[in-house]
């Protein structure tokens, strides 16, 4: 099963086809500037049966012609058998894309460190001669920074990737304090993007970042307009049942014993501004019966 570390990299592109130029162009790929980016197809058929799978393609078009693709890979070893099975598929990705979508394409691979960058990028040699791949590759430190409200309303997902890579003693705090920032813009993705961070933040720093994450919930406030904008935007249907599971879901992953009384309460619960604080405070309390403390409630809990 694919990690969280894996997964909401390619999840933060999906949603934002955009982005995956921008990066592109931030560690040195360069890639024409497209009116329209949109997800393209995730697999391609071999002439034998059998399919290629793909991370993510995002293609650049003029109208409804590609332009341009951009392969999205996410690889997180270096092991052995993972630069063999690379050697033998990521030139067979850009070729067969190639051919399916008749436009340029380049593969660029996200990668936790400059270490592992390194090795992935190793060239591959495929035998024809001249033929010769040279996978491109990043890790976070190889990502701007983001440090502003301002930076933060254009590349929210931009501030999410490159964190990891930014964690040095002048810049950390404010680094993960945009981390929270970008995190409010889209409130239902909070959960897995916390989730994510927390498992990219060295132990020696994670006693600081949940100390953040604890006085961003009790300030609670939204610093940016983009971030205003879209904590008034109504919720798509199927929020609530989407709420109580993460609030269930965090304090089990913290290793608190959930009762029936407290399952029962929150997966019972309606009131959407109930589950969101129920789901902040999810996050920093060290009992799950603290969550339904009467003195922290914001709003009556809906019958």
């Amino acid at each position: 099963m694919p990690s969280i570390r894996h997964e909401i990299p390619l999840q933060l592109l999906r949603h934002r086809a955009e982005v995956a130029p921008q990066i592109a162009r931030a560690v040195g790929l360069p890639v024409p500037d497209l009116p329209c980016w949109r997800p393209g197809p995730e697999t391609v058929t071999l002439l034998s049966p059998g399919e290629l799978h793909l991370d993510v393609v995002l293609v650049g078009a003029k109208v409804d012609k590609p332009e341009f693709a951009i392969i999205h890979e996410v690889q997180n070893s270096c092991g052995t058998t993972e630069l063999e099975r690379i050697a033998l598929s990521w030139p067979a990705y850009v070729t067969h894309a190639r051919q399916r979508l008749g436009c340029p394409v380049a593969l660029l691979a996200f990668c936790p460190d400059e270490r592992t960058a390194r090795k992935i990028a190793a060239p591959i040699e495929t035998g024809h001669p001249g033929f010769t791949f040279w996978p491109r590759t990043y890790w976070p430190g190889m990502l701007p920074a983001i440090t502003t409200i301002a930076e933060v309303d254009q590349r929210p997902e931009l501030a999410l990737l490159s964190a990891p890579g930014h964690l040095g003693d002048g810049e950390r705090r404010r680094v993960l304090e945009m981390v929270l920032e970008a995190q409010r813009l889209e409130p239902d993705m909070r959960v897995q993007n916390h989730d994510y961070i927390s498992t990219c933040v060295p132990a020696r720093y994670r006693k600081e970042w949940e100390e953040l994450v604890a006085i961003a919930i009790e300030n609670y406030h939204w610093e940016s307009d983009f971030a205003r904008e879209h904590q008034a935007i109504g919720r798509a249907e199927g929020q609530v049942e989407a709420l109580s599971g993460s609030v269930l879901r965090i304090l089990e992953r913290r290793g608190l014993a959930v009762d029936d009384a407290v399952r029962a309460r929150v997966t019972n619960c309606t009131d959407i501004a109930q589950l969101t604080h129920w789901l902040d405070l999810a996050l920093v309390v060290d009992s799950a019966e603290k969550i339904l403390d009467p003195g922290t409630h914001p709003s009556s809990e809906s019958k």
